[in-house]
């Protein structure tokens, strides 16, 4: 008896182990098919159109199996992208609650839900979601991309300035290229108030953020202007020459006024000269012209102008052409065609957009640091070309 027993025992043992084999297999059977009837009944919601109900079907079946959590961000996500926003959020805000999810899966969660706040226009929740992501590898410099995105929206440019040591941390270009702006803010409102100190020190702190931020040479420019010290305003104008090529011929007019304070109008049109034959671009090249003509004489100027125009024709070009053979001419009936031809040309000229943003395309008659369209900094330039430079 004593050995069957002992024979028996392997055997039992291994039906006991084939039998919670099974009922495990049983039991994970059952958890996937009960998530499938959850996802099942979500997705009839949603094909229903019954949105509500299906996110709270969805949101119980992540309590089932966390596996279920790229299903909710795409979820939350399309939602967000159709300006579902008060859905979007509700998925986000269940997935940060959920005690379960891997650290990676709560610090998206967190981010995207920063997004969704941003979208709503709802700042001070956005701003918390992203400040307590700053430490993380994954998400902080994006997370410092919107807060800073959220200082410009409400113009808190020293909250912005107050993340200085982690943006310098972070080296990133486009980082530092806005703090320099924010930098540029603030020197405008102290320019406003003719406070010479306090304007050239956040702009040098501009520069050393940024040394290619044509706006802080441009304002050191004009408060140098403001107290009567021309020499360094010429030097700034040049200095926006080296840094951004294509804003400088907004700066022609004002540059030479300052050569003339200081005496220095054959170095400025030296310097005009060799702007013109690197850029070709129709302002420098009508400044010129006027040097030309006071100093070589009508004729000459006009045999430079038209070779211009053959080497670039540009409209700008041809209208100051016309009313150079205007001045020449002393045939009334030939003035009044010619000044025919420059109203048409002026008028063109009226409609044409001067300004156009290199990061979006946005076009604008008037001059903005921030486009209007995507709030890029520093990206409205001259428009170049036949109806531009």
């Amino acid at each position: 008896m004593i050995e069957l027993l002992f024979l028996l025992l392997p055997v039992a043992m291994a039906y006991g182990w084939f039998m919670g084999r099974n009922s495990i297999k049983q039991k994970d059977q059952t958890i996937k098919q009960d998530l499938s009837i959850k996802y099942s009944t979500g997705l009839n919601y949603l094909l229903s159109n019954q949105k509500d109900k299906a996110i709270d079907s969805l949101l119980d079946a992540l309590s089932v199996e966390d596996n279920s959590v790229e299903a909710h961000f795409a979820m939350a996500n399309l939602f967000r992208k159709r300006g579902e926003l008060d859905r979007a959020l509700k998925v986000h805000e269940h997935l940060v609650r959920h005690g379960n999810l891997p650290t990676k899966d709560k610090q998206q969660a967190v981010y995207e839900l920063g997004k969704d706040f941003l979208s709503a226009g709802l700042y001070d929740r956005a701003e918390k979601m992203f400040t307590k992501l700053l430490k993380s590898t994954a998400y902080g410099l994006k997370s410092l991309t919107y807060l800073l995105q959220i200082f410009q929206s409400t113009k808190d440019w020293q909250q912005g300035i107050n993340y200085k040591k982690l943006i310098v941390k972070f080296n990133d270009k486009r980082l530092l290229h806005t703090l320099a702006n924010f930098y540029c803010e603030l020197a405008t409102n102290a320019f406003e108030q003719d406070k010479f100190l306090a304007v050239i020190e956040l702009l040098e702190q501009a520069l050393k953020l940024d040394p290619n931020s044509c706006r802080a040479n441009w304002l050191m420019a004009k408060i140098y202007e403001n107290h009567k010290q021309s020499e360094l305003a010429c030097q700034c104008y040049q200095g926006i020459y080296q840094q951004d090529q294509e804003f400088f011929p907004d700066v022609i007019a004002q540059m030479h006024k300052c050569y003339l304070d200081i005496d220095a109008s054959e170095e400025f049109f030296y310097f005009i000269k060799k702007v013109y034959d690197e850029t070709a671009s129709s302002s420098a090249l009508i400044s010129y012209l006027g040097h030309i003509e006071l100093k070589f004489g009508n004729k000459k100027a006009q045999e430079f102008m038209l070779s211009a125009l053959k080497r670039r024709p540009t409209i700008r070009g041809f209208e100051y052409f016309v009313n150079m053979q205007k001045n020449q001419t002393k045939v009334q009936v030939k003035n009044a065609s010619l000044d025919l031809i420059t109203e048409l040309i002026s008028e063109y000229l009226k409609i044409k957009h001067r300004y156009s943003c290199r990061s979006c395309g946005f076009n604008s008659s008037t001059h903005y640091w921030s486009c209007p369209s995507c709030h890029e900094w520093e990206q409205l330039k001259p428009v170049r070309g036949l109806e531009g430079e």
